[in-house]
């Protein structure tokens, strides 16, 4: 059984433990009594947080709202989840902290999943929350009438098994590595209460649900006044009797990313889960705000589309990398908060393989490759021909993103000096979306974000290019064959070696040339203490947020 509720060692503690163990190894050399360590400040009930968000929430009901960031933020705050994934995957794979459920074991097989309910939780209106919410909710999740973004999250579940109010049994039709995300996608859902309305009316009773919320997460919501604000107060049966230490936390919905940013150094906002690094000076230079950076989970990078001549040639698209110059882009563009990308494991996850380097830009290197490749200017107008057709291609991006906008002129201008013409165009993101998916393109810069599990099958398996999810057309064999290795590993560790091999083999054959990883920047006032925001959730530890009163 994994006992999820063991306590570790702390950081403070190691710490203190190795100040002792340095003063005993120094023998009497000091005479003077240690002096002992600042007490931090304990934190505080009561307050407002402000926190402004650029769009709405779908509702209260992640099942039956497109499953966007701001939705699974509040979702997360209003609902439990069995598990806590916990955002500590830069050095091994990620753990998972208690929350609905206090522990868990695996079957011998590794098909079954059994996980033991706190006792001690409840709906906000007071009734117990059991094992029969949990396999009600995962009916809910997998019903054609309620079709939930992440349904295929839970395809491989066969059932849910109650085996008694406080136990409940997960089957699976096999064994594969994302098991226990798989398990613990989405909140557990109030089956006492929303259970009155069959799944077949639930897409048309999206207020309903808001009128007939209850909660078992740490706030619930008081107000929400659709396109202005969402007021969160606290949930006063959470489990976590000390818990939320705030009062309110409102949520304010605020389109306009310069309108958030004068908010936020006026005053009348605390807190903004992301600004780009051109506002980092202003808000460094505030004496009121910090700065919270931290790795993004998402890379950028020029896709080529590989089912394409002459795109369909990893030598020519090698030389397309060694033509375009990464780390003046990333300068340009990031500055402090970016790094150049080499695989599509970022940097800050613990599968990096750390032994790959990024090609260099070498312009003479990637005109000798194209001319050993046959291209060569024959008329010199500047633009190398083969076969008498030039070397020309449109290179997309999506509307309203500056930093890809900016990255295109610049890979247009640097492809020019090798005598590779590039012409930019720019797309609302749905129109761009529509046909990268359909293959009807040469090249376009975006992002993919990398999901904790690792699981880059839709990217780069070939399997997955009929359904558009695998848009540069990138085939290999031995890359198929390790996604399905990796994909049927129970233990991740066990997995490292093939996550290497798999790095090795995307770097050679450069499916797309990696551009940036880049960091997040929230601004957050500075009376406002404990907050972190990670990549998994900008409000990931709301409840331990707290207000530190002003000085005179």
């Amino acid at each position: 059984m994994v006992n999820l509720m063991s306590g570790r060692l702390r950081p403070l503690t190691i710490a203190l433990l190795a100040v002792s163990l340095l003063a005993s190894c120094r023998g009497r050399e000091e005479e003077t009594a240690p002096q002992p360590p600042a007490q931090a400040e304990a934190p505080r009930r009561g307050g407002t947080v402000v926190l402004a968000w650029g769009a709405e929430p779908g509702g209260v009901n992640e099942l039956i709202t497109p499953a966007t960031q701001i939705t699974a933020e509040i979702a997360d705050r209003l609902f439990l989840r069995l598990l806590e994934e916990q955002p500590d995957f830069a050095e091994h794979p990620p753990t998972f902290a208690p929350l609905l459920a206090k522990s868990y074991e695996w079957s011998g097989d590794h098909k079954t999943i059994t996980f033991h309910l706190r006792e001690d939780v409840v709906w906000s209106d007071g009734v117990p929350i059991t094992a029969e919410d949990v396999r009600w909710t995962w009916q809910a999740q997998v019903h054609p009438d309620i079709v939930w973004d992440n349904a295929h999250m839970k395809q491989e579940i066969r059932d849910v098994e109650v085996v008694d109010p406080h136990t409940v049994r997960f089957h699976f039709n096999r064994v594969y590595a994302k098991q226990l995300l798989d398990v613990n996608e989405g909140g557990v859902l109030p089956k006492h209460v929303w259970g009155q309305i069959p799944f077949s009316k639930w897409r048309e009773s999206g207020d309903w649900f808001k009128e007939h919320l209850v909660v078992s997460g740490g706030f619930t919501v008081a107000s929400w006044t659709p396109q202005q604000e969402i007021v969160l107060v606290r949930n006063p049966r959470y489990f976590r009797k000390d818990r939320p230490y705030l009062d309110r936390a409102v949520m304010r919905v605020t389109p306009d990313a310069g309108s958030a940013i004068t908010q936020v150094l006026n005053g009348e906002v605390d807190f903004i889960a992301q600004v780009p690094p051109s506002e980092a000076p202003r808000i460094k230079a505030d004496p009121d705000l910090n700065l919270i950076t931290y790795w993004s989970n998402l890379w950028v990078a020029a896709f080529w589309n590989n089912a394409r001549p002459p795109f369909d040639d990893p030598e020519v698209r090698r030389a397309l990398t060694l033509a375009i110059d990464r780390q003046a882009i990333v300068d340009t563009i990031l500055g402090e908060y970016g790094r150049i990308g080499t695989t599509p494991i970022i940097t800050a996850v613990w599968a990096h393989d750390r032994t790959i380097q990024p090609w260099p830009y070498d312009p003479a290197e990637a005109r000798r490759i194209l001319a050993a490749k046959g291209w060569k200017d024959t008329d010199g107008d500047g633009v190398l021909e083969r076969n008498g057709k030039p070397f020309t291609f449109e290179l997309t991006t999506n509307a309203g993103n500056q930093p890809r906008n900016d990255a295109v002129v610049m890979i247009q201008n640097q492809l020019k000096k090798v005598g590779v013409q590039a012409t930019p165009r720019v797309l609302e993101f749905n129109t761009l979306v529509e046909e990268t998916n359909s293959g009807e393109f040469d090249a376009t810069v975006t992002g993919f974000t990398l999901d904790t599990s690792l699981d880059l099958t839709g990217n780069f398996h070939s399997r997955s290019i009929a359904d558009g999810s695998n848009i540069m057309r990138y085939t290999n064999p031995e890359v198929d064959r390790l996604l399905e290795q990796i994909a049927g590993q129970t233990d991740p560790e066990g997995a490292r070696p093939l996550f290497g091999r798999l790095q090795e083999i995307l770097h050679r054959d450069q499916p797309v040339t990696f551009l940036w990883e880049s960091q997040r920047l929230s601004p957050i006032n500075k009376r406002i203490q404990d907050a972190k925001p990670n990549v998994l959730r900008s409000f990931f530890n709301l409840e331990d947020w707290w207000i530190k009163p002003q000085t005179p």
